[in-house]
């Protein structure tokens, strides 16, 4: 299959060439989107700076403390196809709006907890709340914003993951030294209420299947069939797993590392995790516009880029975990691994709704999100527990990031491998409002 045909049938040759709800409303709910992205991130990474507080106060072990995080992803795992069916039925920016009011509520009720066991309840239950935000979202994106700004669009929102990674955890570890962990939780997750209630009213689209010049109309797919017949989605969706179970852990457990390895205050170490990811902020929305450009006479040269520079990410991980003993150079390298894995983090993200039509799209962003969290945001922090019990927080984190980032590679490169002729499988399309 060339590559030229496969451009020809992809969803990046959609009928629709401009801003189908127009470039002011779809800017206008995307900015919400957006921001309601930056806050489920920061109640979702809040934890990762009150560790140290919550940990002395209940006498936790490392193992209990990745438990927080792994309860939050588990819930996701568990309401992922519940919230597939509340997108299908009610559209998705009223699951996005509906989403964010239920996980802003149950972070704050994460200030009343009384015990470890009442604290996990709470993180799961913000786990449920954020199932079904980012599918709705990645699918409402990729149909209303035009191909030649999908990929950057899509930079954009990730950003806000970033964005509000460093938010919560900067914010978390600040409040939290100045007036308690339970505050943290309770204040961080007021303005994503509010958000989430804006974003109610939010304009949505519809799919009208069409035949063109170049294709013939794409009937309605069976969506499991398509997910599963795909061989270049299913190996995206291991790759992005294993990415994030490289990132995901080394992320939760710095402000520890470097507060314990290190002797860094802890309000310092938050600090300093937060500016890990300010570097990302850049380099998510600029990879994005890279591949967009690199990408159009040939679509596979995103992953090209993605596997190229995830292979020169754990490379310098291992060498900050196993090579170095610097605080700063450590630091350093960190900072320049973070920024790689922006460049191409949204390679594998774009895969999960250009490889099927738009009525499948929810369905195949749920699907990612199951296996990105059952297989890598869950386990990694809890596995990464373990194994700093057993033998030592650096030697857990040396052992996650090689093996993980290893996987991650060599299943993006697979996924290369069968990406055209998946992408020439997708019929044409016509969206319009709803």
């Amino acid at each position: 299959m060339s590559a030229n045909l496969a451009t020809k049938l992809s969803p990046a040759a959609e009928p629709a060439p401009d801003y189908i709800l127009g470039k002011r409303e779809t800017l206008r709910v995307f900015t919400l989107l957006c921001l309601l992205m930056v806050f489920d991130f920061a109640d979702r990474m809040i934890v990762a700076s009150l560790l140290p507080i919550i940990k002395a106060e209940w006498q936790i072990t490392d193992a209990q403390s990745g438990l927080l995080s792994t309860v939050l992803f588990v819930g996701m795992v568990v309401f992922a196809f519940p919230a597939v069916a509340l997108t299908n039925r009610i559209g998705r920016i009223k699951t996005a709006s509906l989403m964010g009011v239920f996980w802003s509520v149950a972070s704050a009720a994460g200030a009343f907890a009384g015990n470890i066991g009442q604290l996990v309840a709470t993180r799961a239950a913000v786990g449920v709340g954020e199932a079904g935000y980012a599918p709705a979202s990645y699918a409402w994106i990729t149909a209303v914003f035009p191909p030649r700004r999908r990929q950057l669009a899509l930079g954009i929102f990730s950003s806000g993951q970033i964005i509000g990674m460093s938010l919560g955890v900067a914010l978390g570890g600040y409040i939290a030294t100045h007036f308690g962990w339970r505050h943290a939780l309770g204040l961080m997750a007021l303005p994503g209420l509010l958000v989430a209630v804006l974003l109610y009213r939010g304009r949505d689209y519809k799919t009208i299947p069409q035949a063109t010049a170049t294709a013939t109309a794409a009937p309605p797919q069976k969506p499991f069939k398509a997910i599963l017949g795909s061989r270049a989605l299913l190996w995206g969706y291991l790759s992005q797993a294993m990415a994030t179970l490289q990132w995901v852990p080394v992320f939760y457990f710095l402000p520890t590392y470097f507060h314990r390895i290190h002797g860094v205050p802890l309000q310092q170490s938050s600090y300093m995790a937060s500016a890990l990811l300010l570097l990302t902020i850049i380099s998510v929305p600029a990879g994005g516009w890279i591949m967009d450009r690199w990408s159009v006479s040939a679509p596979q040269r995103k992953l090209t880029f993605a596997a190229i520079l995830g292979a020169l990410g754990t490379v310098a991980y291992a060498a900050a975990f196993g090579l170095i003993h610097d605080a700063k150079l450590q630091y350093g390298v960190i900072l320049v691994v973070f920024f790689l894995s922006g460049l191409g983090g949204v390679a594998t993200l774009g895969m999960t709704q250009e490889l099927v039509t738009p009525d499948v799209r929810p369905l195949a962003g749920t699907c990612g999100v199951i296996v990105l969290h059952f297989l890598g945001s869950a386990p990694g922090p809890y596995i990464a527990g373990l194994l700093s019990d057993r033998y030592g927080l650096t030697a857990a984190l040396l052992i996650g990031v090689l093996v993980s980032g290893t996987l991650a590679v060599l299943t993006l490169l697979l996924a290369r491998k069968h990406y055209l002729a998946d992408l020439a499988k997708v019929g044409a399309y016509k969206l319009a409002p709803a």
